[in-house]
């Protein structure tokens, strides 16, 4: 398998690898860690000391996805990507963006038909350390998806699943015919949930398309969920943001649920450069 490509997040200039670490001509350095990633976020771009999902939260987004609840995105992610690689010459690159734990990373490269270089990314350095120590084949590096430390026009696939990006900074490292795939949550998704901790729960708006991109295809994935575990419902409160907003009164509620019944939605859309 070929070598990643990373580019200075400091002075843009390629980075090569020199023993342990990757290097530029300026002689800006990053070591890989023993797990197995890089970590590509200098100091001066983070807002907080340790940015994005805590370590809790992580182990909460993994150990509810090996419930495979979610794992209806995975076929369609797959056949959207593999019918995108046939196109693509060789070299074909794969980035997911704000990949969390690297459940859907690992499990879409399983399906991929083509020989594809694959990267993972994320703000979260407790995120990329779990993958790096779980998923060996895909290359980790932490970054912001404001300031993406790849070479321009060299991704295929820019993937994203519930995760924010910036589709201007974005579109620059896409190669010619590259395309994103945005995963969001549907209208009703996991509205059980929104009811028990909103009076007023509001739907999930739809994703737009962004500005310098065309659509060209869009999906939607629906399902019904019903969790018996206070585990399972503990988990997936805790990896969504309403976890973050609830007040103690809605999180009381929750941790002392013994059945949740919700829907599951997920909106897929492709975008490609006009």
């Amino acid at each position: 398998m070929r070598n990643p490509q990373y580019t200075c997040p400091i002075c843009r200039n390629n980075l090569i690898p020199e023993n342990n670490s990757y290097v530029c001509e300026n002689a800006h350095c990053f070591d890989v860690a023993k797990e197995g990633y890089v970590n590509l976020l200098p100091v001066q771009q983070k807002k907080s000391k340790n940015p994005g999902d805590n370590k809790t939260m992580i182990h909460s987004r993994r150990d509810f996805l090996n419930t495979h609840i979610y794992d209806l995105l995975i076929k369609p992610c797959a056949k959207i990507i593999n019918k995108n690689l046939e196109q693509q010459p060789s070299n074909r690159n794969l980035l997911d963006i704000g990949c969390g734990d690297g459940y859907f990373t690992s499990k879409i490269q399983d399906q991929l038909t083509h020989p594809t270089l694959c990267y993972g990314m994320d703000i979260s350095k407790d995120a990329i350390k779990t993958c790096a120590k779980n998923y060996k084949s895909i290359n980790w590096f932490v970054a912001s998806f404001n300031d993406i430390p790849l070479p321009i026009k060299s991704v295929d696939i820019i993937l994203k699943i519930n995760a924010p990006i910036n589709y201007e900074k974005s579109l620059k490292k896409l190669s010619d015919n590259g395309i994103i795939i945005s995963v969001t949550p549907g209208e009703n998704h996991l509205n059980g949930l929104k009811s028990i901790i909103y009076e007023n729960a509001q739907k999930h708006k739809p994703e737009i398309c962004p500005f310098s991109y065309k659509a060209l295809h869009s999906q939607h994935l629906t399902d019904k969920m019903k969790l018996t575990s206070e585990t399972d419902i503990k988990n997936l409160f805790m990896m969504t943001p309403f976890f973050w907003n609830a007040s103690q009164i809605s999180k009381d509620k929750i941790n002392n649920l013994h059945y949740l019944e919700s829907d599951i939605a997920f909106d897929i859309n492709v975008w490609g450069k006009q």
